[in-house]
Protein backbone atom coordinates (compact mmCIF):
# COMPACT_ATOMS: atom_id res chain seq x y z
CA UNK A 1 0.00 0.00 0.00
CA UNK A 2 2.83 2.54 0.67
CA UNK A 3 5.84 2.37 -1.68
CA UNK A 4 9.58 1.91 0.85
CA UNK A 5 12.96 0.94 0.36
CA UNK A 6 13.67 -1.09 2.23
CA UNK A 7 12.12 -4.79 3.01
CA UNK A 8 10.67 -5.73 6.93
CA UNK A 9 13.96 -7.29 9.03
CA UNK A 10 12.89 -10.61 9.64
CA UNK A 11 13.62 -12.22 12.85
CA UNK A 12 13.27 -15.92 14.21
CA UNK A 13 15.41 -15.05 17.36
CA UNK A 14 13.87 -13.45 20.50
CA UNK A 15 17.77 -13.31 22.51
CA UNK A 16 18.02 -9.50 20.54
CA UNK A 17 14.55 -8.06 20.06
CA UNK A 18 16.01 -4.53 20.99
CA UNK A 19 18.82 -4.41 18.72
CA UNK A 20 16.75 -4.60 15.27
CA UNK A 21 13.17 -2.95 15.86
CA UNK A 22 10.67 -4.32 13.52
CA UNK A 23 10.33 -2.27 10.52
CA UNK A 24 6.43 -2.20 9.50
CA UNK A 25 5.84 -2.11 5.94
CA UNK A 26 2.24 -0.28 6.75
CA UNK A 27 3.73 3.39 7.21
CA UNK A 28 6.49 4.46 5.27
CA UNK A 29 7.23 6.98 8.07
CA UNK A 30 8.31 4.00 9.95
CA UNK A 31 11.15 2.84 7.92
CA UNK A 32 12.32 6.20 6.97
CA UNK A 33 11.11 8.94 9.71
CA UNK A 34 12.62 11.39 7.64
CA UNK A 35 11.11 10.73 4.27
CA UNK A 36 7.05 11.64 3.48
CA UNK A 37 4.45 10.00 2.98
CA UNK A 38 3.92 8.45 0.06
CA UNK A 39 0.48 6.83 0.00
CA UNK A 40 -1.12 4.54 -2.59
CA UNK A 41 -4.60 3.51 -2.90
CA UNK A 42 -6.28 0.98 -1.84
CA UNK A 43 -6.77 -1.56 -4.11
CA UNK A 44 -10.73 -1.71 -4.46
CA UNK A 45 -12.25 -4.34 -6.57
CA UNK A 46 -13.86 -2.80 -9.75
CA UNK A 47 -16.94 -3.90 -9.11
CA UNK A 48 -17.10 -2.21 -6.06
CA UNK A 49 -15.89 1.37 -6.97
CA UNK A 50 -18.02 4.28 -5.55
CA UNK A 51 -17.99 7.79 -5.94
CA UNK A 52 -16.00 10.04 -3.78
CA UNK A 53 -17.82 12.07 -1.56
CA UNK A 54 -18.02 15.97 -2.51
CA UNK A 55 -15.65 17.62 -0.03
CA UNK A 56 -17.18 20.64 1.78
CA UNK A 57 -16.04 23.35 4.12
CA UNK A 58 -17.51 21.99 7.22
CA UNK A 59 -15.65 18.61 7.23
CA UNK A 60 -14.52 17.81 10.58
CA UNK A 61 -10.45 18.09 11.37
CA UNK A 62 -10.43 14.36 11.14
CA UNK A 63 -10.92 14.11 7.65
CA UNK A 64 -7.94 16.42 7.05
CA UNK A 65 -5.68 13.71 8.64
CA UNK A 66 -3.31 11.73 6.21
CA UNK A 67 -3.72 8.37 5.64
CA UNK A 68 -0.13 7.58 6.63
CA UNK A 69 -0.91 8.61 10.06
CA UNK A 70 -4.13 7.14 10.55
CA UNK A 71 -2.29 3.86 9.79
CA UNK A 72 -0.24 4.42 11.91
CA UNK A 73 -3.27 4.76 14.79
CA UNK A 74 -4.40 1.29 13.81
CA UNK A 75 -1.98 -0.34 14.03
CA UNK A 76 -1.89 0.37 17.87
CA UNK A 77 -5.68 -0.81 18.38
CA UNK A 78 -5.02 -4.08 20.03
CA UNK A 79 -8.58 -5.76 19.47
CA UNK A 80 -9.98 -7.03 16.36
CA UNK A 81 -13.63 -5.99 17.23
CA UNK A 82 -12.57 -2.54 18.00
CA UNK A 83 -10.50 -2.64 14.28
CA UNK A 84 -13.97 -3.07 12.52
CA UNK A 85 -15.89 -0.41 14.09
CA UNK A 86 -13.14 1.86 12.53
CA UNK A 87 -13.87 0.63 8.55
CA UNK A 88 -17.24 1.39 9.67
CA UNK A 89 -16.89 4.97 10.07
CA UNK A 90 -15.80 6.30 6.50
CA UNK A 91 -14.14 5.62 3.43
CA UNK A 92 -10.96 6.85 4.16
CA UNK A 93 -11.10 5.32 7.51
CA UNK A 94 -12.14 1.90 5.89
CA UNK A 95 -9.16 2.22 3.18
CA UNK A 96 -6.66 2.67 6.62
CA UNK A 97 -7.88 -0.07 8.32
CA UNK A 98 -8.23 -2.46 5.57
CA UNK A 99 -5.00 -3.08 5.61
CA UNK A 100 -4.26 -3.60 8.93
CA UNK A 101 -7.16 -5.65 9.45
CA UNK A 102 -6.16 -7.98 7.33
CA UNK A 103 -2.12 -7.72 7.75
CA UNK A 104 -1.40 -10.09 10.28
CA UNK A 105 -4.82 -12.72 10.39
CA UNK A 106 -5.15 -15.16 12.42
CA UNK A 107 -6.79 -18.29 12.43
CA UNK A 108 -8.14 -20.27 15.45
CA UNK A 109 -9.68 -23.00 14.20
CA UNK A 110 -9.28 -24.99 10.93
CA UNK A 111 -12.95 -23.84 10.07
CA UNK A 112 -11.51 -20.24 9.72
CA UNK A 113 -8.61 -21.12 7.43
CA UNK A 114 -11.47 -22.72 4.63
CA UNK A 115 -13.62 -19.74 4.92
CA UNK A 116 -10.29 -17.37 4.22
CA UNK A 117 -9.20 -19.50 1.62
CA UNK A 118 -12.76 -19.02 0.19
CA UNK A 119 -12.42 -15.39 0.13
CA UNK A 120 -9.00 -15.58 -1.28
CA UNK A 121 -9.95 -18.08 -4.22
CA UNK A 122 -13.15 -16.08 -4.97
CA UNK A 123 -13.84 -12.85 -7.14
CA UNK A 124 -16.49 -9.89 -6.68
CA UNK A 125 -15.32 -8.68 -2.96
CA UNK A 126 -15.10 -5.02 -2.14
CA UNK A 127 -11.32 -5.45 -1.80
CA UNK A 128 -8.41 -7.55 -3.47
CA UNK A 129 -7.69 -9.07 0.23
CA UNK A 130 -5.35 -11.40 -0.94
CA UNK A 131 -2.98 -7.84 -1.67
CA UNK A 132 -3.38 -7.08 2.09
CA UNK A 133 -1.61 -10.13 3.74
CA UNK A 134 2.17 -9.45 4.79
CA UNK A 135 2.08 -12.11 7.84
CA UNK A 136 1.20 -15.48 7.62
CA UNK A 137 1.42 -17.82 10.38
CA UNK A 138 0.16 -21.49 10.22
CA UNK A 139 1.92 -23.45 13.02
CA UNK A 140 -1.33 -23.80 15.14
CA UNK A 141 -3.38 -25.61 12.20
CA UNK A 142 -0.19 -27.39 10.59
CA UNK A 143 -1.30 -30.65 11.14
CA UNK A 144 -4.23 -30.34 9.42
CA UNK A 145 -3.07 -28.37 6.37
CA UNK A 146 -3.63 -29.97 2.78
CA UNK A 147 -2.89 -28.75 -0.56
CA UNK A 148 -6.38 -27.83 -1.52
CA UNK A 149 -6.30 -25.25 1.15
CA UNK A 150 -2.96 -23.82 0.98
CA UNK A 151 -2.83 -23.43 -2.85
CA UNK A 152 -5.35 -20.71 -2.20
CA UNK A 153 -2.79 -18.37 -0.64
CA UNK A 154 -0.75 -19.05 -3.39
CA UNK A 155 -2.10 -15.13 -4.83
CA UNK A 156 -0.65 -13.53 -1.27
CA UNK A 157 1.83 -11.93 -3.90
CA UNK A 158 2.65 -9.75 -1.04
CA UNK A 159 3.46 -11.83 1.68
CA UNK A 160 6.51 -11.06 3.54
CA UNK A 161 6.60 -13.76 6.47
CA UNK A 162 5.41 -17.35 6.02
CA UNK A 163 5.40 -19.89 9.21
CA UNK A 164 4.60 -23.84 7.69
CA UNK A 165 6.50 -25.46 10.91
CA UNK A 166 5.58 -28.86 11.01
CA UNK A 167 3.06 -29.20 8.37
CA UNK A 168 3.63 -32.57 6.96
CA UNK A 169 0.34 -32.67 5.29
CA UNK A 170 1.16 -30.36 2.11
CA UNK A 171 2.97 -31.55 -0.77
CA UNK A 172 6.50 -30.73 -1.83
CA UNK A 173 5.63 -29.78 -4.96
CA UNK A 174 2.76 -27.46 -3.53
CA UNK A 175 5.97 -25.52 -1.86
CA UNK A 176 7.51 -25.46 -5.18
CA UNK A 177 4.61 -23.61 -7.28
CA UNK A 178 3.33 -21.28 -4.39
CA UNK A 179 6.94 -20.54 -3.27
CA UNK A 180 7.61 -19.32 -6.93
CA UNK A 181 5.08 -16.76 -6.53
CA UNK A 182 6.42 -15.35 -2.92
CA UNK A 183 9.20 -12.05 -4.15
CA UNK A 184 8.51 -10.08 -1.31
CA UNK A 185 9.27 -12.65 1.12
CA UNK A 186 12.08 -12.18 3.98
CA UNK A 187 11.33 -14.98 6.49
CA UNK A 188 9.96 -18.07 5.86
CA UNK A 189 10.00 -21.59 8.68
CA UNK A 190 10.07 -24.85 7.82
CA UNK A 191 11.02 -26.84 10.94
CA UNK A 192 9.83 -30.19 10.60
CA UNK A 193 8.46 -29.64 6.63
CA UNK A 194 9.80 -33.52 5.45
CA UNK A 195 8.94 -32.77 1.99
CA UNK A 196 11.37 -30.12 1.50
CA UNK A 197 14.06 -31.23 -0.72
CA UNK A 198 16.62 -29.18 -2.50
CA UNK A 199 14.34 -28.30 -5.61
CA UNK A 200 11.89 -26.44 -3.25
CA UNK A 201 15.15 -24.37 -2.12
CA UNK A 202 15.50 -23.61 -5.83
CA UNK A 203 12.25 -22.41 -6.45
CA UNK A 204 12.48 -20.47 -3.44
CA UNK A 205 16.04 -18.96 -3.93
CA UNK A 206 15.54 -17.89 -7.63
CA UNK A 207 12.35 -15.83 -6.29
CA UNK A 208 12.60 -14.58 -2.67
CA UNK A 209 15.97 -12.80 -3.55
CA UNK A 210 14.66 -10.40 -0.55
CA UNK A 211 14.90 -13.59 1.73
CA UNK A 212 16.51 -12.39 5.51
CA UNK A 213 15.71 -15.70 7.43
CA UNK A 214 14.94 -19.28 6.84
CA UNK A 215 14.44 -22.45 9.49
CA UNK A 216 14.75 -25.45 8.21
CA UNK A 217 15.28 -27.33 11.32
CA UNK A 218 14.60 -30.96 10.57
CA UNK A 219 14.29 -31.22 6.92
CA UNK A 220 16.59 -34.15 6.63
CA UNK A 221 15.79 -34.35 2.41
CA UNK A 222 17.72 -31.20 1.74
CA UNK A 223 21.57 -31.35 1.00
CA UNK A 224 24.33 -28.85 -0.12
CA UNK A 225 22.57 -28.27 -3.48
CA UNK A 226 19.69 -26.46 -1.88
CA UNK A 227 22.00 -24.40 0.57
CA UNK A 228 24.26 -23.47 -2.13
CA UNK A 229 21.38 -21.89 -4.04
CA UNK A 230 20.45 -20.17 -1.15
CA UNK A 231 23.79 -18.76 -0.45
CA UNK A 232 24.00 -17.64 -4.26
CA UNK A 233 20.56 -15.69 -5.03
CA UNK A 234 20.01 -14.82 -1.02
CA UNK A 235 22.93 -12.68 0.22
CA UNK A 236 20.65 -10.50 2.30
CA UNK A 237 20.68 -13.62 4.30
CA UNK A 238 20.55 -13.19 8.44
CA UNK A 239 19.52 -15.57 10.38
CA UNK A 240 20.09 -19.37 8.49
CA UNK A 241 18.83 -22.15 11.06
CA UNK A 242 20.05 -25.80 9.98
CA UNK A 243 20.03 -27.95 12.63
CA UNK A 244 19.32 -31.41 12.09
CA UNK A 245 19.88 -30.99 8.33
CA UNK A 246 22.31 -33.97 8.40
CA UNK A 247 23.35 -34.13 4.69
CA UNK A 248 24.54 -30.99 4.27
CA UNK A 249 28.89 -30.50 4.56
CA UNK A 250 31.40 -27.47 4.85
CA UNK A 251 30.84 -26.31 1.15
CA UNK A 252 27.04 -25.13 2.46
CA UNK A 253 28.52 -23.39 5.51
CA UNK A 254 31.38 -21.50 3.41
CA UNK A 255 29.12 -20.63 0.48
CA UNK A 256 26.65 -18.87 3.44
CA UNK A 257 30.07 -17.13 4.53
CA UNK A 258 31.19 -16.10 1.47
CA UNK A 259 28.31 -14.96 0.23
CA UNK A 260 25.72 -13.73 3.07
CA UNK A 261 28.19 -11.15 4.73
CA UNK A 262 24.84 -9.60 6.57
CA UNK A 263 25.03 -13.28 8.35
CA UNK A 264 24.04 -12.54 12.02
CA UNK A 265 22.45 -16.32 13.58
CA UNK A 266 23.55 -19.90 12.30
CA UNK A 267 22.83 -23.13 13.44
CA UNK A 268 24.17 -26.42 12.27
CA UNK A 269 23.16 -28.42 15.08
CA UNK A 270 23.76 -32.30 14.53
CA UNK A 271 25.44 -31.61 11.51
CA UNK A 272 27.71 -34.24 11.89
CA UNK A 273 29.87 -33.89 8.73
CA UNK A 274 30.78 -30.45 9.04
CA UNK A 275 34.22 -29.77 9.93
CA UNK A 276 36.76 -27.29 10.73
CA UNK A 277 37.23 -25.77 7.81
CA UNK A 278 33.54 -24.48 7.14
CA UNK A 279 33.56 -23.44 10.81
CA UNK A 280 36.48 -21.56 10.24
CA UNK A 281 35.18 -19.21 7.20
CA UNK A 282 32.24 -18.20 9.63
CA UNK A 283 35.13 -16.66 11.54
CA UNK A 284 36.95 -15.48 8.67
CA UNK A 285 34.18 -13.82 6.82
CA UNK A 286 31.41 -13.25 8.86
CA UNK A 287 32.17 -10.38 11.84
CA UNK A 288 28.87 -9.39 12.77
CA UNK A 289 27.85 -12.58 14.00
CA UNK A 290 25.76 -12.85 17.02
CA UNK A 291 25.04 -16.51 17.73
CA UNK A 292 26.46 -19.25 16.55
CA UNK A 293 25.01 -22.96 17.33
CA UNK A 294 27.27 -25.97 16.69
CA UNK A 295 25.94 -28.62 19.36
CA UNK A 296 26.66 -32.30 18.32
CA UNK A 297 29.07 -31.57 15.93
CA UNK A 298 31.72 -34.50 17.04
CA UNK A 299 33.98 -33.63 14.24
CA UNK A 300 35.36 -30.11 15.19
CA UNK A 301 38.62 -29.69 17.07
CA UNK A 302 40.40 -26.79 18.37
CA UNK A 303 41.17 -25.68 14.63
CA UNK A 304 37.54 -24.75 13.90
CA UNK A 305 38.11 -21.68 16.48
CA UNK A 306 40.42 -18.40 16.16
CA UNK A 307 43.69 -19.01 17.62
CA UNK A 308 44.38 -17.41 21.28
CA UNK A 309 47.26 -14.67 21.31
CA UNK A 310 48.93 -16.14 23.81
CA UNK A 311 50.08 -19.28 21.90
CA UNK A 312 53.12 -18.65 19.72
CA UNK A 313 51.70 -18.97 15.82
CA UNK A 314 54.60 -21.12 14.05
CA UNK A 315 53.08 -21.20 10.59
CA UNK A 316 55.57 -22.35 7.89
CA UNK A 317 55.94 -19.73 4.92
CA UNK A 318 54.74 -22.19 2.63
CA UNK A 319 51.55 -22.65 4.68
CA UNK A 320 47.93 -20.94 3.47
CA UNK A 321 46.13 -19.97 6.82
CA UNK A 322 43.42 -20.06 4.74
CA UNK A 323 42.80 -23.05 3.48
CA UNK A 324 39.75 -24.26 1.14
CA UNK A 325 37.90 -27.40 0.58
CA UNK A 326 39.76 -27.60 -2.99
CA UNK A 327 43.55 -28.11 -1.94
CA UNK A 328 43.22 -29.18 2.10
CA UNK A 329 44.47 -32.50 2.47
CA UNK A 330 42.36 -34.33 5.14
CA UNK A 331 45.31 -36.12 6.39
CA UNK A 332 47.45 -32.97 7.60
CA UNK A 333 46.17 -30.84 10.46
CA UNK A 334 45.16 -27.60 9.76
CA UNK A 335 47.20 -24.52 11.05
CA UNK A 336 46.06 -22.33 13.90
CA UNK A 337 44.06 -19.82 13.04
CA UNK A 338 44.96 -16.01 13.17
CA UNK A 339 42.46 -13.66 13.22
CA UNK A 340 43.49 -9.56 13.90
CA UNK A 341 39.98 -8.83 14.46
CA UNK A 342 37.68 -9.20 17.59
CA UNK A 343 33.98 -10.57 17.54
CA UNK A 344 31.80 -7.90 19.37
CA UNK A 345 28.38 -8.83 18.77
CA UNK A 346 29.48 -12.58 19.56
CA UNK A 347 26.32 -13.15 22.42
CA UNK A 348 25.23 -17.16 21.99
CA UNK A 349 27.80 -19.91 21.66
CA UNK A 350 26.73 -23.72 21.93
CA UNK A 351 29.39 -25.95 21.73
CA UNK A 352 27.60 -28.39 23.26
CA UNK A 353 29.03 -32.34 22.43
CA UNK A 354 32.39 -31.01 20.87
CA UNK A 355 33.77 -33.21 22.70
CA UNK A 356 37.09 -32.71 20.60
CA UNK A 357 38.11 -28.67 21.60
CA UNK A 358 40.20 -28.16 24.75
CA UNK A 359 41.10 -25.20 27.22
CA UNK A 360 42.67 -23.77 23.77
CA UNK A 361 39.97 -23.18 22.12
CA UNK A 362 38.05 -21.49 25.22
CA UNK A 363 41.18 -19.10 25.26
CA UNK A 364 40.93 -18.50 21.97
CA UNK A 365 37.11 -18.10 21.78
CA UNK A 366 37.42 -15.27 24.91
CA UNK A 367 40.04 -13.68 23.60
CA UNK A 368 38.52 -12.41 20.15
CA UNK A 369 34.76 -13.20 21.48
CA UNK A 370 35.04 -11.17 24.71
CA UNK A 371 31.28 -9.95 25.11
CA UNK A 372 29.88 -13.46 25.19
CA UNK A 373 26.40 -13.90 26.96
CA UNK A 374 25.43 -17.28 27.02
CA UNK A 375 28.39 -20.41 27.07
CA UNK A 376 26.85 -23.69 26.16
CA UNK A 377 30.30 -25.94 26.82
CA UNK A 378 28.19 -29.12 28.60
CA UNK A 379 29.72 -32.98 27.81
CA UNK A 380 32.99 -31.02 26.75
CA UNK A 381 35.10 -33.43 29.22
CA UNK A 382 39.00 -32.60 28.29
CA UNK A 383 37.99 -28.60 29.61
CA UNK A 384 39.85 -28.42 32.73
CA UNK A 385 40.55 -25.56 35.39
CA UNK A 386 42.77 -23.18 32.61
CA UNK A 387 39.50 -23.21 30.34
CA UNK A 388 37.40 -22.05 33.09
CA UNK A 389 40.33 -18.97 34.30
CA UNK A 390 39.78 -18.09 30.68
CA UNK A 391 36.12 -18.07 30.19
CA UNK A 392 36.19 -15.64 33.84
CA UNK A 393 37.93 -12.73 31.94
CA UNK A 394 34.26 -12.95 29.95
CA UNK A 395 33.15 -10.72 33.24
CA UNK A 396 30.28 -9.25 33.72
CA UNK A 397 28.83 -10.06 30.36
CA UNK A 398 28.82 -13.65 31.03
CA UNK A 399 25.16 -14.80 32.13
CA UNK A 400 24.53 -18.15 31.27
CA UNK A 401 26.93 -20.58 31.40
CA UNK A 402 26.47 -24.75 30.95
CA UNK A 403 29.50 -27.23 31.77
CA UNK A 404 28.18 -30.32 32.40
CA UNK A 405 30.03 -33.18 32.60
CA UNK A 406 33.49 -31.28 32.80
CA UNK A 407 34.23 -33.87 35.63
CA UNK A 408 37.95 -32.37 35.52
CA UNK A 409 37.24 -29.00 36.62
CA UNK A 410 37.81 -28.08 40.47
CA UNK A 411 36.87 -25.68 42.87
CA UNK A 412 39.97 -23.23 42.28
CA UNK A 413 38.82 -22.24 39.13
CA UNK A 414 35.15 -22.16 40.64
CA UNK A 415 36.50 -19.65 42.93
CA UNK A 416 37.87 -17.42 39.87
CA UNK A 417 34.96 -18.07 37.89
CA UNK A 418 32.27 -16.50 40.58
CA UNK A 419 34.55 -13.85 41.51
CA UNK A 420 35.50 -12.50 38.12
CA UNK A 421 31.46 -13.33 36.43
CA UNK A 422 29.04 -11.51 39.09
CA UNK A 423 26.09 -10.92 36.52
CA UNK A 424 26.14 -14.90 35.93
CA UNK A 425 22.03 -15.86 36.48
CA UNK A 426 21.82 -19.34 35.61
CA UNK A 427 24.99 -21.88 35.61
CA UNK A 428 24.85 -26.02 35.57
CA UNK A 429 27.97 -27.75 36.87
CA UNK A 430 25.68 -31.09 36.93
CA UNK A 431 28.39 -33.92 37.35
CA UNK A 432 31.52 -31.82 37.80
CA UNK A 433 32.12 -34.40 40.38
CA UNK A 434 35.18 -32.98 42.08
CA UNK A 435 32.93 -29.90 43.15
CA UNK A 436 32.73 -29.77 46.75
CA UNK A 437 30.87 -27.14 49.18
CA UNK A 438 33.48 -24.68 48.85
CA UNK A 439 32.45 -24.02 44.87
CA UNK A 440 28.49 -23.78 46.23
CA UNK A 441 29.82 -20.98 49.52
CA UNK A 442 31.38 -19.10 46.01
CA UNK A 443 28.76 -19.56 43.90
CA UNK A 444 26.00 -18.05 46.91
CA UNK A 445 27.70 -14.66 46.66
CA UNK A 446 26.47 -13.84 42.93
CA UNK A 447 24.01 -11.13 43.14
CA UNK A 448 22.18 -12.08 40.22
CA UNK A 449 21.76 -16.11 40.60
CA UNK A 450 18.57 -17.12 39.20
CA UNK A 451 18.91 -20.84 38.67
CA UNK A 452 21.80 -23.52 39.55
CA UNK A 453 22.20 -26.86 38.07
CA UNK A 454 24.47 -29.22 40.55
CA UNK A 455 23.15 -33.09 39.54
CA UNK A 456 25.39 -35.25 40.85
CA UNK A 457 27.74 -33.18 42.53
CA UNK A 458 27.98 -36.42 45.13
CA UNK A 459 30.65 -34.10 47.44
CA UNK A 460 27.43 -31.88 48.16
CA UNK A 461 26.51 -31.13 51.94
CA UNK A 462 24.00 -29.73 53.84
CA UNK A 463 26.33 -26.89 54.38
CA UNK A 464 26.09 -26.49 50.61
CA UNK A 465 21.98 -25.89 50.91
CA UNK A 466 22.47 -23.20 54.09
CA UNK A 467 24.57 -20.89 51.68
CA UNK A 468 22.13 -21.00 48.70
CA UNK A 469 20.02 -20.06 51.27
CA UNK A 470 21.52 -16.72 51.49
CA UNK A 471 20.42 -15.95 47.40
CA UNK A 472 16.74 -15.77 49.10
CA UNK A 473 16.23 -12.66 46.40
CA UNK A 474 16.87 -14.15 43.43
CA UNK A 475 16.79 -17.79 43.46
CA UNK A 476 14.45 -19.73 41.72
CA UNK A 477 15.21 -23.01 40.54
CA UNK A 478 17.97 -25.59 42.55
CA UNK A 479 18.82 -28.99 41.10
CA UNK A 480 20.47 -31.00 43.13
CA UNK A 481 18.90 -34.20 42.36
CA UNK A 482 21.65 -37.24 42.85
CA UNK A 483 23.17 -35.58 45.59
CA UNK A 484 23.13 -38.33 48.00
CA UNK A 485 24.53 -36.24 51.12
CA UNK A 486 21.92 -33.66 51.71
CA UNK A 487 19.13 -33.89 54.65
CA UNK A 488 15.57 -33.22 54.69
CA UNK A 489 16.57 -30.74 57.84
CA UNK A 490 18.27 -28.71 54.95
CA UNK A 491 15.81 -28.55 52.01
CA UNK A 492 13.58 -27.56 54.93
CA UNK A 493 16.03 -24.56 55.79
CA UNK A 494 16.57 -23.77 51.88
CA UNK A 495 12.53 -23.74 51.54
CA UNK A 496 11.29 -21.43 54.65
CA UNK A 497 14.68 -19.16 52.92
CA UNK A 498 13.71 -19.12 49.31
CA UNK A 499 9.99 -17.87 48.82
CA UNK A 500 10.83 -17.55 45.12
CA UNK A 501 11.63 -20.85 44.37
CA UNK A 502 9.62 -22.26 41.55
CA UNK A 503 11.45 -25.59 40.83
CA UNK A 504 13.44 -27.89 42.93
CA UNK A 505 14.60 -30.72 41.49
CA UNK A 506 15.25 -33.91 44.66
CA UNK A 507 16.00 -37.36 42.69
CA UNK A 508 18.03 -39.56 43.63
CA UNK A 509 18.01 -38.15 47.40
CA UNK A 510 17.28 -41.02 49.70
CA UNK A 511 15.76 -38.56 52.24
CA UNK A 512 13.21 -37.44 49.65
CA UNK A 513 12.03 -41.22 48.97
CA UNK A 514 9.07 -41.19 51.61
CA UNK A 515 5.94 -41.32 50.01
CA UNK A 516 4.57 -38.94 52.32
CA UNK A 517 7.06 -36.81 50.33
CA UNK A 518 6.67 -37.83 46.81
CA UNK A 519 2.87 -36.89 46.83
CA UNK A 520 3.87 -33.20 46.55
CA UNK A 521 6.22 -34.03 43.12
CA UNK A 522 5.23 -33.73 39.31
CA UNK A 523 3.92 -36.63 37.58
CA UNK A 524 7.03 -38.18 35.94
CA UNK A 525 7.12 -38.24 32.31
CA UNK A 526 5.23 -40.50 30.09
CA UNK A 527 8.83 -41.83 28.69
CA UNK A 528 10.28 -43.04 31.44
CA UNK A 529 10.37 -46.39 33.00
CA UNK A 530 9.06 -48.27 36.18
CA UNK A 531 12.39 -47.62 37.84
CA UNK A 532 12.53 -44.60 36.78
CA UNK A 533 8.80 -43.49 37.66
CA UNK A 534 9.47 -44.34 41.31
CA UNK A 535 12.99 -42.63 41.93
CA UNK A 536 11.44 -39.16 39.99
CA UNK A 537 10.97 -36.47 42.73
CA UNK A 538 10.79 -33.13 41.35
CA UNK A 539 8.72 -29.94 42.56
CA UNK A 540 7.43 -27.42 40.99
CA UNK A 541 4.27 -24.28 41.79
CA UNK A 542 1.75 -25.68 43.87
CA UNK A 543 4.31 -28.62 44.85
CA UNK A 544 6.79 -26.10 46.61
CA UNK A 545 4.43 -24.73 48.72
CA UNK A 546 2.96 -27.64 49.85
CA UNK A 547 6.62 -29.37 50.57
CA UNK A 548 7.53 -26.38 52.41
CA UNK A 549 4.09 -26.43 54.76
CA UNK A 550 4.73 -29.98 55.23
CA UNK A 551 8.09 -30.26 56.35
CA UNK A 552 7.30 -27.07 58.51
CA UNK A 553 4.27 -29.09 60.10
CA UNK A 554 6.80 -32.08 60.73
CA UNK A 555 9.64 -30.45 62.17
CA UNK A 556 7.52 -27.90 64.57
CA UNK A 557 6.04 -31.81 65.71
CA UNK A 558 9.71 -32.99 66.30
CA UNK A 559 10.08 -29.80 68.38
CA UNK A 560 7.71 -30.05 70.33
CA UNK A 561 8.00 -33.63 71.46
CA UNK A 562 11.57 -33.37 72.08
CA UNK A 563 11.10 -30.40 74.25
CA UNK A 564 8.70 -32.27 76.09
CA UNK A 565 11.03 -35.10 76.38
CA UNK A 566 13.69 -32.22 78.48
CA UNK A 567 13.59 -32.65 82.43
CA UNK A 568 12.41 -29.50 84.24
CA UNK A 569 15.55 -27.13 84.30
CA UNK A 570 14.36 -25.48 87.45
CA UNK A 571 14.02 -28.73 89.24
CA UNK A 572 17.34 -29.00 88.07
CA UNK A 573 18.72 -26.28 89.64
CA UNK A 574 16.87 -27.27 92.93
CA UNK A 575 18.80 -30.36 93.21
CA UNK A 576 22.01 -28.98 92.58
CA UNK A 577 24.37 -29.24 95.48
CA UNK A 578 25.16 -26.26 97.19
CA UNK A 579 28.64 -27.08 97.06
CA UNK A 580 29.06 -26.87 93.32
CA UNK A 581 27.78 -23.56 92.99
CA UNK A 582 30.44 -20.94 92.63
CA UNK A 583 30.43 -18.09 94.79
CA UNK A 584 30.62 -14.75 94.42
CA UNK A 585 34.40 -13.07 94.95
CA UNK A 586 35.48 -11.01 97.29
CA UNK A 587 36.75 -7.55 96.92
CA UNK A 588 40.17 -8.87 97.36
CA UNK A 589 39.64 -12.00 95.17
CA UNK A 590 38.45 -9.72 92.60
CA UNK A 591 40.22 -10.05 89.16
CA UNK A 592 42.56 -7.64 88.30
CA UNK A 593 41.20 -6.78 84.48
CA UNK A 594 43.70 -3.45 84.11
Amino acid sequence: MYSHNAPSNSSFSDYYPEDEPEKSTLPASQDNPSAPLAPVPTQWSKSSLVASPIKTGSEPPISRVSRGILINIFTHVSLTKDLLHCVLVSKTWCESAVEVLWYKPTFPKYSTLVKMSTVLGSTGHTFTYSHFIRRLNLLNLATSLRDDVLVKFIRCDRLERLTLANCKGASGELFEQIFARFEHLTAIDLTNCIQTMDSTLISLAHTAKRLQGINLTGCRGVSDNGILALAEYCPLLRRVKLSNVSKITEASVIALAKNCPLLLEIDLDHCTLVTDIGIRSLWQHCTNMREIRLSHCPELTDCAFPASPQIEIRVPLDTDPFISPSNHDPTQSLPPLALNQSFEHIRMLDLTACSKITDDAIEGIVSHAPKIRNLVLSNCGLLTDRGIEAISKLGRFLHYLHLGHANKITDRSIRILARSCTKLRYIDFANCTLLTDMSVFELSTLPKLRRVGLVRVSNLTDEAIYALAERHATLERIHISYCDQITAMAIHFLLQKLRRLTHLSLTGIPAFRDPSLQQYCREAPKEFNMAQRSAFCVYSGRGISQLRDHLAELFDDMNESSATDEPDAEIEMEQTPLATATPNPTPGEAVDMT
